[in-house]
C-alpha cells in the first residue's frame, strides 16, 4: 500500500479576538498555506477618521506592537481597517495617518506622508461630499500626479456607501421654474425629532465658473422651511448646500425642490446626495438614482475603487454601495468605469475605540483588498504597480455581467489566480530595488491634531480655549470636526484677521458628526462665562456658526456670516454686543436670541436674505439699532421692527396673534381678536410609511440582484 502524504504550511493569519471570514472568500487564507507569504517587505498605509482604541486592539492580539501612527485622528474606524489588513496579510508593515479633517489638500499631505514612510500600498474609506461632481478636483489631480511619480505605489478606496442618498438627472422644468422628479414635484423627506439631514446638489457647469444659477429648496405643507440661495454669476461654484435640523417635537413631512432661478438658464444634468441621520430620516425609495453615485478619488482611472458584497451573499451588492459609470464633463465629456472590483462587508473586527463589532460598508470592504495586494506584492516585490492592478482586474470572479459592470467593477478577487498570474509574467520594466525593497520609517506628520490652547496662541485647525488669552486665527479652516473652535474660558478675545472657518461635510461608517460648529462658546461645568469677544471672522458652510451658551458679555463685531443653518445663537446669555456684522443667506436663522437671555444690543448688522432674519423669542429686552434687515425669506413673529425692544409673549396653544405691526402690545384693529390657526393644507406628495425606509432601496434587476438582503447597519 501506498501512502502519500501532504505537508502544508500553516496559515500566519493574525491573532486575536476578531477574524475576518473574508480572508476564506478572496482565498488569501490558502494562499498563505501555499506560499508561506505573509505580507513581509510591504508597508500598508491606512487612512481613516482616527486610530483611536489601538492600544485595546494590541492588546487583545488584532494588531500587532510595531503600528506606525503619523497622525493619530478622534475616531476608531482606522483601527477597524487595519486589522482586516492585518488578518490576510499578518506581515505587513502597517502605518495610519488621520485624514486631515476635510481638506484637501491635507488628504494629500496625508498620502504623502504614508508614502514617504515607505508605504506601497494605501487604503482609505474618506467619503468627500464637497468635491467637484462633474471633473477631477484638486485631490484627483494630486493623486494622478503621485501615482505617475511613484510606479511602486497603488492607491485603494471605498467605493462610497451612497447608492440610496443619490439623485441625478436633467433639469426638466415643471412649468413653475421648479424641477420635475419624473413628474413629482420635489424628494419626499420625513424627519423625526432631532433628526437632521445635509443635502448637497451640484449641476453640470465648470467647477468654479458657473454661469447657470439653481437653487435648493425645502418645504413643509408649501411653506418654505429651508433654502439654498447662493448666486452663480460665472464666477461661482456650481453648488448649492443646507443642514435641516427637526429641532420640534412631532414628525416633519417636508419636501426637497430644485429650481432654476432664471427661465433662460441652460438646463444642466444635476446631482443630488443627502446625508442623513439614518434612524430619524427617512426618504421614499422612489425617487432615489443609484447609479453614477461614486465621486471624489474613487473616480480616478488608477485608483483602486472597491464595491460591497456580504459574505452571506457573494453575489448581491450591498444595497448602499455606490454604483457606476462616472460621467466627467470636464474637460471633455468621458465616461469611466467604476468600480473597479468587489471586496468583503459586515465581518467581524475587534470593537476597539468603540468601533462595532461588525464592520459593513465599503469601507470595510477596501481593506481587504489592500491586504491581499500586500500578500501578492510580498511574493513578486519588483512587479510595477500598473502590471500588479491589471492581474488583479483580469483574474476575477465575475458577479454581474459579463466583464465590467457598473455595480461589481470586474469582480471578486481570487487570490490564487493572482498569484498564478504573477509567476507566468516577466515585466517589462520591473522595480529597482530601491522601490521593491522600500524601507519602512516613522516621518513625522507636519499637520498637528486638535489641540488645547492656553493663554495665548495661533490657531491653524480644530482647538479647545481653556485660558484667558487673545488667540489669532492663522491661516483658513477648513474642517469638518463637530466644533471648530471651542471656547471654554472667559476673558478671551478671537482675532479672525479676516480669514475664513468653513465647514465641511464628510462620510465614515463610524457615525460622522453632520451637526457642525464652527464656534461654540460654553463652561465646562455649566457655570456661566464672560468677556468673550469675537472679531472680523468669515465663518460660512456650518450648522452653527457661533454658539454661546451661558455667557454674559459676549462681544461679536465685524464677521460676516453666510450660509451657515443659524449664524449666530445666543442661549441664556446676557448683556452681549453684536454690531457691525453681515449675517446673509442662512438657511434657517440668522440671528437667535432664545432660553431668557437678556439686555442684548444688536447695532449696526446688516440681517439679510436669511429664512428668518431675527428670532428673539424667550428673550428679554433685546435692543435693536441702527440694523439693515430686509429680504429673509419669511416675515412673521421671527423678525421684529426695528428700533423697539422687544418684549416676547406668550400665545395660547391654537390661536394666533392680532395684527400689531407697531409691535406696542395693542391690535391695530380694537375690534380683531385672535383667530383659531387654520389646520395645515395636505402635502402634495402622499406618504405611505409601509413603503419608506430608512435610506435604503429597492431593486428589480433579476440578475444583480436575485435575493432580499438587509440594509446595512452602518
Amino acid at each position: 500500500m501506498i501512502f502519500t502524504l501532504f505537508f502544508l504550511i500553516c496559515p500566519t493569519a493574525g491573532t486575536g479576538q476578531a477574524y475576518t471570514i473574508g480572508d476564506i472568500i478572496l482565498k488569501t487564507d490558502q494562499l498563505r498555506n501555499l506560499t508561506g507569504a505573509d505580507g513581509s517587505g510591504i508597508g500598508v498605509g491606512v487612512i481613516s477618521n482616527g486610530a483611536a482604541g489601538l492600544l485595546q486592539a494590541q492588546e487583545s492580539g488584532d494588531l500587532p506592537v510595531d503600528v506606525i501612527i503619523l497622525m493619530n485622528g478622534k475616531g476608531s474606524e482606522g483601527i477597524a481597517m487595519m486589522e482586516i489588513i492585518h488578518d490576510i496579510a499578518p506581515g505587513a508593515a502597517l502605518l495610519y495617518h488621520d485624514f486631515g479633517g476635510g481638506a484637501q489638500n491635507d488628504f494629500i499631505h496625508a498620502i504623502e506622508s504614508l508614502i514617504d514612510a515607505g508605504a506601497r500600498i494605501i487604503v482609505d474609506d474618506v467619503g468627500f461630499l464637497q468635491v467637484p461632481y462633474f471633473e477631477d478636483g484638486y485631490t484627483a489631480e494630486k493623486i494622478n500626479q503621485i501615482l505617475e511619480e511613484h510606479p511602486e505605489v497603488i492607491i485603494v478606496t471605498a467605493a462610497g456607501n451612497n447608492a440610496e442618498i443619490h439623485y441625478q438627472a436633467k433639469f426638466s422644468d415643471d412649468g413653475t421654474g421648479f424641477h420635475s422628479f419624473d413628474g413629482m414635484k420635489a424628494i419626499p423627506i420625513a424627519i423625526q425629532p432631532g433628526g437632521m439631514f445635509s443635502v448637497f446638489l451640484q449641476w453640470d457647469d465648470m467647477y468654479g465658473y458657473s454661469v447657470n444659477d439653481y437653487n435648493l429648496y425645502l418645504e413643509e405643507n408649501g411653506e418654505l422651511i429651508a433654502f439654498s440661495e447662493r448666486i452663480q454669476d460665472g464666477n461661482s461654484l456650481p453648488e448649492e448646500k443646507f443642514t435641516y435640523i427637526n429641532d420640534g417635537t412631532s414628525l416633519v413631512q417636508a419636501e426637497l425642490r430644485v429650481k432654476k432661478e432664471n427661465p433662460s438658464d441652460e438646463d444642466k444634468n444635476i446631482e443630488l446626495f443627502i446625508n442623513a441621520q439614518k434612524d430619524k430620516v427617512f426618504i421614499s425609495r422612489q425617487f432615489l438614482v443609484i447609479e453614477d453615485s461614486i465621486i471624489g478619488q474613487a473616480t480616478v482611472p488608477k485608483v483602486l475603487s472597491v464595491a460591497a458584497i456580504s459574505p452571506e451573499s457573494v453575489n448581491v451588492a450591498e444595497r448602499y454601495s455606490s454604483q457606476g459609470f462616472v460621467t466627467i464633463s470636464y474637460p471633455e465629456m468621458v465616461v469611466r468605469n467604476k468600480p473597479d472590483i468587489t471586496g468583503i462587508s459586515n465581518v467581524a473586527v475587534s470593537g476597539a475605540g468603540g468601533f462595532p463589532k461588525i464592520f459593513s460598508g465599503t469601507s470595510a470592504a477596501a481593506p481587504h483588498i489592500a491586504g491581499l495586494l500586500a500578500l501578492e506584492w510580498s511574493l513578486f516585490p519588483s512587479i510595477p504597480a500598473d502590471d500588479l492592478r491589471d492581474i488583479l482586474l483580469s483574474t476575477t470572479l465575475e458577479l454581474g455581467e459579463p466583464g465590467w459592470d457598473p455595480v461589481f467593477g470586474h469582480g471578486l478577487p481570487d487570490a490564487l489566480k493572482i498569484y498564478g498570474k504573477l509567476q507566468e509574467i516577466s515585466p517589462d520594466n520591473p522595480l529597482p530595488s530601491s522601490l521593491a525593497e522600500k524601507q519602512i520609517q516613522a516621518i513625522q506628520s507636519i499637520i498637528n491634531p486638535p489641540v488645547m490652547l492656553t493663554g495665548f496662541g495661533e490657531i491653524t485647525g480644530p482647538v479647545t480655549i481653556t485660558s484667558p488669552g487673545t488667540y489669532t486665527l492663522g491661516k483658513d479652516i477648513s474642517h469638518f470636526d463637530g466644533s471648530i473652535i471651542t471656547i471654554m474660558s472667559s476673558d478671551v478675545i478671537i482675532q479672525g484677521e479676516g480669514r475664513k472657518i468653513e465647514g465641511l461635510s464628510v462620510q465614515f461608517i463610524d457615525d460622522t458628526t453632520i451637526e457642525q460648529n464652527a464656534i461654540i462658546i460654553h463652561s465646562p461645568d455649566s457655570g456661566r462665562l464672560k468677556n468673550v469677544i469675537i472679531k472680523d471672522l468669515l465663518i460660512e458652510g456650518t450648522t452653527n456658526a457661533i454658539i454661546g451658551r451661558q455667557v454674559d458679555q459676549l462681544h461679536i463685531d465685524g464677521c460676516t456670516i453666510s450660509y451657515n443653518t443659524i449664524g449666530i445663537g445666543l442661549f441664556d446669555s446676557n448683556n452681549g454686543i453684536i454690531e457691525n456684522c453681515l449675517l446673509s443667506g442662512n438657511a434657517y436663522k440668522g440671528l437667535a436670541i432664545k432660553e431668557g437671555s437678556s439686555d442684548n444690543l444688536v447695532k449696526g448688522n446688516t440681517i439679510e436674505k436669511n429664512l428668518y432674519g431675527i428670532d428673539t423669542i424667550g428673550s428679554i429686552n433685546t435692543i435693536l439699532e441702527d440694523n439693515i434687515i430686509k429680504d429673509n425669506r419669511r416675515k412673521d413673529v421671527y423678525t421684529p421692527k426695528e428700533p423697539e425692544t422687544i418684549i416676547p409673549t406668550v400665545i395660547p396653544t391654537g390661536v394666533t396673534p392680532c395684527v400689531d405691526l407697531n409691535f406696542d402690545g395693542i391690535c391695530d384693529d380694537p375690534n380683531e381678536t385672535p383667530k383659531p390657526t387654520k389646520t395645515p393644507a395636505s402635502s402634495s406628495i402622499p406618504y405611505s410609511y409601509s413603503h419608506q425606509i430608512s435610506m435604503t432601496t429597492t431593486y428589480s434587476h433579476p440578475t444583480y440582484y436575485p435575493t432580499a438582503h438587509p440594509t446595512c447597519s452602518g
